[in-house]
């Protein structure tokens, strides 16, 4: 066994932006599940709001973690930089949109919603408290 067939041991450190999704959708079942005491209704709409941050939020994970072409001069940087701004262009646009689908379509409301909507976008603000770097 080479120094480079060495495999890293103790607890697995997940990147930043995978650390904040999963903590994110862990709090959204957690507020989810502590809703269930006001009743279903009441736990779905806080699956619906934490989930409407949830998932444009995992897009944007996967879509910041994909690596870029290495930039040789400013103007192919630039590009880059577009394309993560167009990323973020459809992270913003898909919130609205689940945000939307969950009042309008699964009628979702109430005090469930905003809890889990707040709690998943708290969840994001204190994921550098939770974990490390």
């Amino acid at each position: 066994m080479t120094a480079g067939d060495a495999r890293p041991t103790g607890p697995v450190r997940l990147k930043g932006p995978v650390r904040v999704v999963g903590l994110q959708a862990a709090v959204t079942l957690a507020v989810a599940a502590l809703m269930l005491v006001g009743g279903v209704d009441e736990a779905k709409s806080a699956l619906l709001g934490g989930f409407a941050v949830v998932l444009p939020n995992a897009y944007f994970a996967w879509a910041a973690m994909r690596p870029l072409r290495p930039s040789p001069n400013e103007q192919e940087a630039l590009l880059a930089a577009g394309g993560l701004i167009g990323r973020w262009v459809v992270k913003i646009a898909l919130t609205v949109a689940l945000l939307v689908a969950a009042i309008v379509v699964a009628d979702a409301g109430g005090l469930g919603f905003f809890v889990g909507l707040s709690a998943a976008l708290l969840a994001q603000l204190a994921s550098p408290l939770v974990g490390g770097n």
